[in-house]
């Protein structure tokens, strides 16, 4: 089974560095040459199933409308991350899954809400409350559960990577069980 997951957020989020730690946590991640994006591919085994996960890293708003058609197609999943010490980019994550949603071409996908930099949490003012994107993700759930999508929170830093593998295996195991959704 091949998965298509983009990462999307606001510049300045750390995606970027997400991105760059998928290739130093999983062994087998490996770049793959991609015009105008990077992608990573790498294999998972998620409950004895073996999956391919294509991860595409989205620029910010650079992309033209029909670029962001064409790169968001056929998407399976995606990672939204925001910043916890920007509280803004955190209200940003609606666009995003709502561009998601119009570009995709699948309708509702699996999402793994992120927020980055959780090694800023004791040191900031700024930080964002946990409970709020833990909210988003249960309202967004209630909407979705019954077409067999399951969403997910995390925090993590992007400085260590740590929890980033569990994460992913998150999202993945969602999208199977979507897959399989779909599949009946």
């Amino acid at each position: 089974m091949l998965l298509k997951i983009l990462v999307l957020g606001d510049y300045g989020t750390g995606k970027s560095t997400i991105f760059s730690q998928f290739l130093k946590n999983i062994p087998e991640a490996e770049r793959k040459p991609s015009i105008m994006l990077d992608l990573i591919e790498f294999k998972r085994n998620i409950g004895g199933r073996e999956v391919t996960v294509n991860l595409y890293d989205i620029p910010g708003k650079e992309l033209t409308s029909d670029k962001r058609s064409k790169h968001y197609k056929n998407a399976t999943g995606a990672i939204i991350i925001f910043d916890i010490s920007r509280p803004d980019s955190f209200r940003h994550a609606p666009f995003w899954l709502e561009e998601l949603m119009n570009y995709s071409g699948t309708g509702k996908v699996p999402i793994l809400l992120v927020g980055n930099k959780s090694d800023l949490r004791a040191t900031s003012q700024r930080t964002l409350n946990p409970i709020d994107p833990q909210e988003y993700i249960f309202r967004l759930n209630r909407t979705t559960r019954v077409d067999g999508i399951e969403n997910h929170y995390v925090e993590l830093s992007a400085k260590s990577g740590k929890g980033l593998v569990v994460a992913i295996d998150l999202l993945v195991e969602s999208m199977i069980k979507n897959h399989d959704a779909r599949a009946k």
